[in-house]
């Protein structure tokens, strides 16, 4: 795996087995997620987890990410209220790159999300 993940890139990610490595409402299994940045030096990248279920409650932390774009096979969400730190040890491979009008929807859920404005 190289060691270099840039912003968009949609990563196939080993995010643990419940119960002993997941805990409540965390999301778990291998499933793609969406990287926001990664830091080299430590091994470490920020992601946001996809799901291709449907959220049963219409929240705003929620973003749509169309079949095909990167790489994906179905419409798929991101959960940005499940953002997470994971090490380069946890990704399997990269699937793609998600298009830059989805990252400026992520960017604008997660600057409310996070309360940074």
């Amino acid at each position: 795996m190289p060691n270099t993940y840039t912003k968009g890139d949609v990563i196939n990610v080993d995010l643990g087995s419940p119960p002993a490595e997941i805990k409540g409402h965390e999301q778990a299994y291998i499933r793609p997620c969406i990287v926001i940045t990664a830091f080299e030096q430590l091994g470490l990248v920020i992601v946001i987890p996809l799901t291709s279920s449907k959220p049963k409650f219409n929240l705003y932390t929620v973003v749509k990410i169309l079949q095909n774009e990167g790489g994906l096979r179905s419409d798929s969400y991101a959960l940005c209220h499940q953002i997470r730190t994971i090490s380069f040890d946890r990704i399997l491979d990269i699937k793609g790159k998600i298009d830059h009008k989805s990252m400026l929807k992520i960017h604008a859920v997660l600057l409310d999300t996070l309360q940074l404005l």
